[in-house]
């Protein structure tokens, strides 16, 4: 059953190249394997502030690798082969404490509760590895042993996405929460707090150096106030609400019981709902730790009734598990070849006719367009590109307010030089180019045109 679940993912995650951050991951990745280096200057965007830092650096790199060999397929198989290598850690992770229909439940309630967030980003892949996180010191916090193993693995994870860090978070909780309950000896407590804090030096070892342990806080300030994904949750998202009544679950499961959770267990299931609550980029994570939560207060409630308690992952089930994952990792190969060719979101069509512009022209693009426009057309500079960290406030109202034709838009396109624009062929920037500054059109494709100075 779990085997076909993980042939199940596969299928179910190939699809066409929709997200539209990819396209910058290329661009970084193809950048970097041709020794580019990031610094005082961008080497893109005219306005972009030279502290951009790569913090997802082997991801990007590692799909440039592919894509230079196999194409777009490439990008839509790393997807698949990220959720099946999620479902499995899930799986594995949950079974070392719960029975196997627990661990299947739990593993689709995480899967669930995160589905909008497996694209084909970096993130996906740090997803995976805050999973196999938890399951380490969710462990620990059971029989009181350092899994040591948990340091190269955050190196590992600080190279891939800025989620390490909330790894180190579950590692603190599990560490302050035994130390409250004055779990297991002070020798034990203080071998788990050294597991933690030489996996936080470790961040500092990755290729970025010391500076990596401080950026997942660079991003914040800008991404709340412009970006989507970084504002509050809505209790109405349906993956948002499948996490909330999930924690619910396991609230409801502690008071039947009458039993007194861990302090850890309860410091986790707080920090599940925060997360969950405070801005749809960490619905995920609260997705994750509430099916490791709901799975062990169902076991508990199981064994508690006399039902026998589980007894691990055995070596059957975990070769059977390793050939389901690698079946369906292969089986993703032919799809990604079919279902990639057209991705969405993007014209492609436009392409050549973006190439021809003027090198170092200065173009205005929607902002999840511009990571296309910047892998696919390296002659054009764009004004703005949805690298938000790189862009002061100031600088990002002025895009904004001038893609959307607002008072004060001339001024922004004349300050910064723009003498191109990529628009939906409905925009208002359109028909005020068209109207006021005469620009003509340089070619049309899929709902987008593409507009020069006359």
């Amino acid at each position: 059953m779990t085997a076909a679940v993980l042939l199940a993912a596969g299928a179910l995650a190939v699809r066409a190249v929709s997200d539209p951050s990819p396209w910058l991951h290329l661009k970084v990745g193809q950048f970097l394997l041709d020794g580019g280096r990031f610094g005082d200057r961008d080497p893109w965007a005219p306005f972009a502030l030279g502290h951009y830092e790569p913090t997802q650096w082997l991801p990007s790199v590692a799909t440039a690798w592919l894509y230079g060999w196999w194409g777009l397929p490439a990008v839509a198989w790393t997807r698949a082969a990220g959720i099946i290598t999620l479902t499995l850690v899930l799986l594995l992770a949950l079974r070392a404490s719960s029975r196997p229909w627990l661990a299947l439940l739990g593993t689709g309630l995480a899967l669930a509760g995160s589905w909008p967030a497996l694209t084909e980003r970096p993130q996906l892949a740090g997803f995976a590895l805050l999973a196999v996180t938890v399951g380490a010191w969710w462990r620990s916090a059971h029989d009181g042993r350092p899994r040591w193993w948990l340091v190269p693995l955050t190196w590992l994870a600080a190279c891939v996405h800025g989620v390490w860090s909330i790894g180190l978070g579950v590692g603190l909780v599990v560490v302050v929460g035994l130390a409250i309950a004055r779990s297991f000896d002070a020798g034990g407590r203080t071998r788990l707090a050294l597991c933690l804090l030489a996996s936080l030096a470790a961040t500092a070892l990755t290729p970025l150096g010391p500076r990596l342990t401080a950026s997942p806080f660079a991003v914040g300030g800008n991404a709340r106030q412009f970006v989507g994904e970084w504002m509050a949750s809505s209790a109405r998202t349906p993956s948002v609400a499948l996490t909330l009544v999930t924690l619910a679950v396991v609230f409801a499961l502690w008071v039947r019981r009458g039993t007194r959770p861990e302090p850890w267990q309860l410091i986790l299931w707080l920090v599940a709902l925060a997360v969950t609550l405070v801005m749809r980029r960490t619905v995920p994570v609260g997705a994750v730790l509430a099916a490791f939560l709901v799975t062990e207060a169902l076991e508990q409630t199981l064994v508690s009734r006399g039902r026998l308690g589980a007894r691990g992952v055995g070596t059957l089930e975990l070769r059977t598990l390793a050939v389901g994952a690698l079946v369906g990792v292969l089986a993703a190969v032919p799809l990604a070849e079919v279902r990639s060719q057209h991705p969405v979101g993007v014209p492609i069509g436009l392409t050549e006719a973006l190439r021809r512009l003027p090198s170092g022209t200065r173009l205005l693009s929607d902002g999840d367009m511009s990571g296309w426009v910047l892998f696919v057309a390296p002659n054009v500079a764009p004004v703005y590109d949805l690298r938000v960290e790189a862009y002061t406030p100031a600088r990002i109202e002025g895009f904004i307010g001038a893609r959307d034709a607002q008072p004060g838009w001339a001024d922004y396109l004349r300050s910064s030089g723009t003498r191109a624009a990529l628009l939906e062929h409905d925009a208002p920037l359109v028909s005020a180019l068209e109207s006021r500054w005469h620009w003509r059109t340089v070619a049309t494709d899929d709902g987008y045109v593409l507009m020069a100075a006359s």
